[in-house]
């Protein structure tokens, strides 16, 4: 949970810096000194991430499959998770309109994932207090 959390802020760092931080330059907009720096942490931040979800897709899901009580949410990170993957790899191999793309649909799903991350832990959390707090 640690990864993914400095992953997202990250991110969100790097896309604040990107969007109000930007100065204008002789020949256009230049980058703020901190986002070149900001968006390698990011990218290393993520290879970790990447690595982690495969032992959570490995461990996490097919031992909480049966209980279908988060199936929604968690299939829901899983799918944002590889938008997030496809388009973080979009814009490190690809130029012109496919790269502006991928950014926008890395910085929405980015942005997004924290809500669908919250609702999966906050359902997990209830569920646990109620099968603490029920009568036996």
């Amino acid at each position: 949970m640690v990864t993914f959390g400095a992953l997202w802020l990250s991110g969100c760092f790097w896309l604040i810096l990107h969007l109000f931080f930007s100065q204008a330059g002789e020949w256009g907009p230049v980058q703020h000194p901190w986002a070149p720096t900001a968006l390698k942490i990011h990218g290393w931040i993520a290879v970790v991430s990447v690595f982690l979800l495969g032992w959570v897709m490995a461990r996490h899901v097919s031992d909480r499959w049966s209980q279908a009580q988060k199936r929604v949410s968690g299939l829901g990170i899983a799918g944002i998770a590889a938008v997030l993957a496809v388009t973080g790899y979009g814009l490190y191999y690809t130029t012109d309109r496919l790269h502006d793309a991928a950014g926008l649909v890395h910085e929405v799903f980015g942005g997004a994932a924290i809500l669908l991350a919250l609702a999966h832990w906050k359902r997990r959390r209830s569920v646990r207090r109620s099968q603490v707090l029920a009568p036996r």
